[in-house]
């Protein structure tokens, strides 16, 4: 499963990026940004490109991978 391993919605806030400011630059989605601050990790590679930039940090800095039994259990059903 792919966690933050951040606030990523509070760091962007630390960075002037609120909702008023995405919805007026659209720097990144008003959606994509509800998606951030509810640790919702599911958001495009381009959103995650944009958040690298915007917070000045790699991919590695901001997920990680943590197995999960269940989940893992749930993929490999019938492979």
């Amino acid at each position: 499963m792919i966690k933050y391993k951040i606030n990523i919605g509070d760091a962007l806030e630390r960075k002037g990026i609120n909702t008023y400011k995405a919805k007026t630059t659209k720097v990144i989605s008003q959606d994509t940004l509800k998606k951030l601050k509810r640790d919702d990790t599911n958001i495009t590679l381009e959103s995650l490109n944009r958040v690298c930039v915007i917070l000045d940090m790699q991919p590695k800095d901001l997920i990680e991978y943590v197995e999960d039994e269940e989940e893992k259990e749930k993929l490999l059903k019938g492979v």
